[in-house]
Parts: structure tokens; sequence; C-alpha cells
């Protein structure tokens, strides 16, 4: 049996691309309440998960993390106060790497806010290098507005530092975990979480992990704690960014329940322990 891979975005409303020019901009701090439901939730399912942490957050809310750790879950990067990379510059993110390692040292992962990693930012990718950065889960290899590198592999890889759609292990030691996509009437379309879990039917996600695993590969799954909160304030967004933060958010805990009632999910470092690191390799799909 494959183990798939279950992130937890950890980020509040106002932190998302969609919400920046919002009208009613709610500065609401959720995170307090919705980890500790979510943590229940888990070990109800007696599921291990990374969470992906905005570092504003993760220091305002110590106690928070500690409680995720408690559990036994991994602490990873997002950023410290969700900007994406093309928000950013070399400097700037290495500032916001020094401070996300003061709060947590022992980082090992990295997910670029808005999945904002592309050739365009290829420069974080030695800048996670060289902070000991062990893996990252930035890269949607399917196009969509607002990100996505089209050309990448659909399974775990060393991206190239020149052009990371291409595999290329021998500078660097960063593995790249892509999002999940399925392929379908030649397209490759995202399913791998977020609006995505919500606005397709769960077979389809169903039968896309089924396909990942029978090639022996891990789906890489993810959801925003801010979806899983029945209390997530209403911001005033225009008609299409309201669709794409709000569609079926309702439903977002049922269809993720369905899903770890029929696979096994683990967290990144669970995983990459488990193969030894070394059977993530290989393009096979």
């Amino acid at each position: 049996m494959v183990n798939n891979i279950l992130s937890i975005d950890v980020e509040e409303i106002f932190h998302i691309e969609y919400a920046r020019n919002s009208k009613n901009h709610d500065f609401t701090y959720r995170m307090p309440h919705n980890i500790p439901p979510i943590l229940d939730f888990l070990k109800e399912q007696n599921v291990t998960a990374t969470f992906f942490i905005v570092g504003e957050l993760a220091e305002k809310f110590a106690d928070i993390v500690r409680m995720i750790e408690k559990e036994r879950h991994e602490i990873a990067f997002h950023g410290w106060s969700h900007l994406p990379l093309w928000k950013l510059n070399s400097e700037s993110f290495r500032n916001e790497i020094v401070k996300f390692k003061k709060v947590y040292p022992s980082c090992m992962g990295y997910r670029a806010p808005s999945f904002s990693l592309s050739n365009d930012t290829k420069w974080a990718l030695k800048i996670l290098n060289e902070n000991g950065f062990r893996y990252d889960s930035s890269v949607f290899p399917a196009w969509a507005s607002l990100y996505g590198v089209s050309g990448a592999p659909m399974e775990p890889y060393k991206p190239s530092l020149e052009d990371i759609s291409k595999e290329d292990g021998d500078n660097h030691e960063l593995l790249e975990f892509p999002l999940m996509v399925y392929r379908l009437l030649g397209l490759k379309i995202p399913i791998a979480g977020g609006f995505w879990l919500r606005f397709w039917n769960v077979g389809l996600i169903k039968r896309g992990i089924k396909k990942m695993n029978k090639k022996g590969l891990p789906a890489v799954i993810y959801v925003h704690n801010w979806e899983l909160d029945p209390k997530t304030p209403k911001l005033e967004l225009t008609i299409q960014k309201n669709f794409i933060t709000y569609h079926n958010l309702a439903k977002t805990k049922e269809k993720l329940l369905s899903l770890l009632k029929e696979f096994t999910f683990t967290s990144f470092t669970n995983y990459l322990h488990e193969k030894n690191c070394l059977e993530c390799f290989g393009s096979q799909t």
C-alpha cells in the first residue's frame, strides 16, 4: 500500500492572494480556533500531516505550533506573511527564512504562497538548498490562472536550477513534490486540494490518487485551515474571486474525510524516512 501525503496550509483568509483588495478586509485571527479541531479530526482518522505555516502566525501563536508538534505532525514553512515569490527577491526571501528559522529552527520543507514557484522565481530553489531545506512542494505540473508549471514531472523529482520543469539532481539535494494533477482529454488538470477539492467530484480525485498509487507514487493533497473552519470570515470579493474562495466551502471536511477513509496519508518527512529518500526519484509517469 502506498502512503500518500497530506498537507495543511495554515494561513488566515486575509492572507490569500484573492483577498488582498477586499473592500471589507477582516483581520480576525482564526488559527487559534480552527487548528485544535483540525488536530482532533486528524487524530480520529489516525492521520499524520505536514502543516505549512505562515511565519508570522507561527511567531504569534507559538502555543498552537507546539500543540501541532505534540500530535507528531510536521511543521514546515509557508512564507513569512504569505507574499508570493513574485513579490519578493533573493534578499527578502533569505530574510524571511532567517526569521522563520528563529521561530522554528528544524524546518525541512517549504511551500511557496499561492504556489508561486515557477521559472520566473526559480532563484528561490538555490536559496532553499543553501538554507538546509530538504524538500519543496510548490509546483502544480499544470496550468492554472494564478500558478502552474505545465511541463513539470508529476512525480517527486530533483528540479534543475535552470529550468524547474526539468529534472537535474547533480547540483543540489532539494527534492520537489509536485501537487497532484489528473490527465483528462489530453489536458492535465489540478485536483490536489483547496478550490480543486471543493470544485471536482470526489470520485475524480479518488481516481487520480489510485492512478498515482498504481505506479507506486504518492498523491500530494492539501487543504487550508480556513477551509475547515465554519466561522471563516466572509469577505466582499468580485464574483470570480468569491467563487474560487467560497465555493462548496461547507463540503471541504466531508470530501477530505472521504479521502482519508479510503487511502492512507502521512507527512512529507515520514514519507521520506520510510523511503530512505531513494525511491522518490526517477520519471515513472
